[in-house]
C-alpha cells in the first residue's frame, strides 16, 4: 500500500513537473497572433529552406516548421491563414526605387509600356485636351526601344496640339525629358543656350532644338514646373506605397529623397497607412548634409530607417549619358560625368566616420571605375578604427558596365553591386548598338559577380521600370524579353538560379540595408514580412511567373494587401 502511494505521488509529481516546465517553456503561454499553413513556404534560409507552417506574434516570427508542431501556437484568437496551396516568400524587397515618382506615375499621365510612337503622342494629346489652358502637363515613362521610328520624342510631335500648354514628358530612366516649344519658351531656352555641366540640350543637324534635355540639362525646364503642394506629395507617396504593396513588395529602398518627404512618410505611418517598410537614402547635396549632421535614424519598429546618401556619377545608357571609357558605337562622345571628386570625397570620408552608407549611381565603365577610385580613396583616408560601421556596406547602383579590371575591385573593396534586372528585357534592343559586342561581354553581369564573391542585390528602379516583382524574378532567371528573344552577344549565361534570384530579392537586399539580422528570410526572431503568390515561382516555367498574382502582402505581422 505504502509503495503504491509512493508510486502515485511520484507519477503525479512527474506529470506536474512536465506540465510546469511546458508552461515555463512558453509552449502553452505563447499563442500566435497569426499562423500560415497549407502552402509552399520558402524561407531563403539554407538551414531550413522549406517549411510547412509559420507562426507570428506581434511583428515577429516565433515558429517555423511543420504544420503539426505549429498547432502548439494556436489559441482562441489566432488568425489562421489557410494558404490553400499558395506560395510564401520572405517579404520581397525592391532595393532601388523612387517611391513618390511611382505614385506620380499612377496618378498622372503614365506613358509606360506603349510600344508605338503614334499611340504615345495620342495619349499625351488626349491628356492635354482635358487640362485647363496654360497649366503644365507632365508625363512619365515613355521609351522608344520598340518604336519602328527608332528615335526619341521631339517638340514637333507635341507642338501641333499644345500651343498654349507647356508639356514635358520624362523618358523612362529619368535621365532625359522632352519639352514642347511652349515649355522651352517659358524656360527661356533658345538654340544659343549653352549646355550646362553634366548635361546636354539635343539639337538636330541644323542646330535647331529638338526638345530633348539630358541629365543636368533637364533642370533648365524642370525648375519652371510648379512644385507640388504638400498634400499632392502625400497623395503621390501614398499611391506609391499602395502600388508596391499590391505588387507584393514588403520593403522598398529609396534611392535618394528629402526630409520633407520623410516627414510625410512618418505621418502616413502614424495614420496606419504605411504599406511597406522603407530604407531611405537622402539626395546628395543639402539633404545629404542634413543626414551627416543629424546622423542615421533607425526607427524603433524598423519601418522607416534613414542611413544613406545617394550620388550620381553618370547618366543612362539609353540617352547616351552613361560615362564610358571609350566612345559610343552609335554616336560621338563618351557620355556625361555627373560627380565632382572635390565635392564628393570629403562627404564620403565624413560618411565613413559617421556610419552613413554611400550609394552611387554608376552605369558606364568609366563611371564605375571613377566611383571605385573614390571609394578606395575614402577607405584609405579613414582607418577601420575611425569608422562608425566596421562594415560600411557601400553600394554602387546599377553597376551596369564594369570593365574586367574593375570587377575584382568590387570584391577587394567589398562593394555591393545593386543591379537593375528588369531593364534587360528592354535594353537588349538598344544596348548592342550603344556599346557593341565586346563591351557587352562585361555588361549586365550577375552570375559572374556572385561567382567572384561580390555582394549583390537588385532593384527595379521604378518608375523607370514598372516595379513588378514578377518581372524582376523572371528577368533574373531568364534574362530575355517575354518572348524569349535575345541576341547572340547578350550572355544569357549570366542569369541566376531560382535560389539565387530569391536571395537577391530577400536576404541579400536586407543585407544591403543593414537589416539581414531582422529581415530577408523566414526565421524565428525576424520580422513577420511575407509575400504570398498564387503560383510557385520556384517550380514553374519562368514565363508562367508573369501569369501569377499577388495573394497577400504581410508587413510586420499586418496584412497590407489582400486580393
Amino acid at each position: 500500500m505504502k509503495n503504491s502511494v509512493i508510486l502515485i505521488l511520484v507519477a503525479a509529481a512527474v506529470i506536474y513537473i512536465a506540465f510546469f516546465y511546458r508552461e515555463a517553456d512558453g509552449v502553452d503561454q505563447v499563442k500566435a497572433d497569426m499562423v500560415l499553413k497549407n502552402g509552399n513556404i520558402y524561407t531563403a534560409n539554407d538551414a531550413q529552406w522549406i517549411a510547412e507552417a509559420v507562426a507570428v506574434k506581434d511583428d515577429e516570427i516565433i515558429f517555423v516548421g511543420s504544420a503539426a508542431d505549429a498547432q502548439d501556437y494556436v489559441g482562441e484568437n489566432t488568425n489562421m491563414i489557410d494558404l490553400v496551396g499558395n506560395t510564401v516568400f520572405p517579404g520581397l524587397t525592391d532595393a532601388h526605387v523612387h517611391i513618390k515618382w511611382i505614385g506620380q506615375r499612377e496618378l498622372g499621365l503614365n506613358l509606360q509600356g506603349i510600344d508605338d510612337l503614334g499611340e504615345t503622342v495620342a495619349k499625351i494629346k488626349k491628356y492635354v485636351e482635358k487640362t485647363p489652358e496654360g497649366e503644365w502637363v507632365v508625363g512619365v515613362g515613355w521609351i522608344e526601344k520598340k518604336w519602328k521610328e527608332g528615335r526619341f520624342l521631339n517638340k514637333d510631335d507635341l507642338d501641333p496640339f499644345s500651343p498654349n500648354h507647356p508639356v514635358v514628358a520624362n523618358r523612362a530612366g529619368e535621365h532625359s525629358i522632352v519639352a514642347n516649344s511652349k515649355a522651352m519658351e517659358i524656360a527661356g531656352i533658345t538654340r544659343d543656350t549653352p549646355d550646362p555641366d553634366g548635361g546636354q540640350i539635343l539639337k538636330d543637324e541644323n542646330g535647331e532644338l529638338t526638345g530633348m534635355f539630358v541629365d543636368n540639362a533637364m533642370a533648365l525646364i524642370r525648375d519652371h514646373i510648379p512644385a507640388p503642394s504638400r498634400e499632392q506629395n502625400k497623395r503621390s507617396l501614398q499611391a506609391g506605397f499602395d502600388f508596391m504593396s499590391r505588387m507584393g513588395w514588403a520593403q522598398v529602398q529609396q534611392a535618394g529623397g528629402t526630409y520633407n518627404d520623410i516627414d510625410i512618410i512618418k505621418e502616413i505611418h502614424s495614420e496606419g497607412n504605411l504599406k511597406t517598410s522603407i530604407y531611405y537614402a537622402m539626395n546628395m547635396g543639402e539633404e545629404g548634409r542634413k543626414l551627416l549632421d543629424r546622423g542615421p535614424e533607425i526607427s524603433e519598429d524598423r519601418m522607416i530607417d534613414i542611413k544613406g546618401i545617394k550620388y550620381f556619377a553618370d547618366g543612362a545608357l539609353g540617352s547616351r549619358g552613361a560615362a564610358l571609357l571609350e566612345p559610343y558605337d552609335d554616336a560621338e562622345g563618351k557620355g556625361l560625368q555627373l560627380i565632382d571628386r572635390e565635392e564628393a570625397l570629403p562627404v564620403y570620408i565624413e560618411a565613413l566616420k559617421k556610419g552613413v552608407q554611400i550609394e552611387t549611381h554608376a552605369i558606364g565603365d568609366y563611371a564605375n571605375r571613377f566611383v571605385l577610385d573614390l571609394y578606395e580613396e575614402a577607405f584609405n583616408a579613414v582607418p577601420a578604427s575611425e569608422r562608425a560601421e566596421p562594415d560600411p556596406r557601400w553600394r554602387i547602383e546599377h553597376a551596369q558596365i564594369t570593365h574586367p579590371d574593375d570587377q575584382k575591385r568590387y570584391k577587394e573593396l567589398d562593394i555591393i553591386a545593386v543591379v537593375e534586372a528588369s531593364t534587360v528585357k528592354g535594353d537588349l534592343y538598344f544596348a548592342p548598338d550603344r556599346i557593341g559586342s565586346e563591351r557587352l561581354g562585361y555588361a549586365y553581369l550577375w552570375k559572374s559577380l556572385i561567382d567572384q564573391g561580390i555582394r549583390f542585390t537588385a532593384g527595379t528602379d521604378a518608375p523607370v521600370e514598372v516595379g513588378d516583382p514578377r518581372v524582376e524574378f523572371f528577368s533574373l532567371v531568364q534574362r530575355t524579353d517575354f518572348n524569349g528573344f535575345y541576341t547572340d552577344d547578350w550572355h544569357v549565361e549570366e542569369k541566376l538560379s531560382h535560389a539565387q534570384a530569391l536571395k537577391t530579392m530577400t536576404l541579400w537586399a536586407a543585407h544591403a540595408a543593414f537589416q539581414d539580422d531582422i529581415r530577408g528570410s523566414i526565421e524565428v526572431g525576424k520580422k513577420a514580412d511575407f509575400s504570398v503568390f498564387d503560383q510557385d515561382w520556384m517550380q514553374i516555367e519562368p514565363i508562367e511567373i508573369m501569369d501569377s498574382e499577388t495573394v497577400m502582402t504581410i508587413v510586420g505581422g499586418k496584412v497590407t494587401y489582400e486580393r
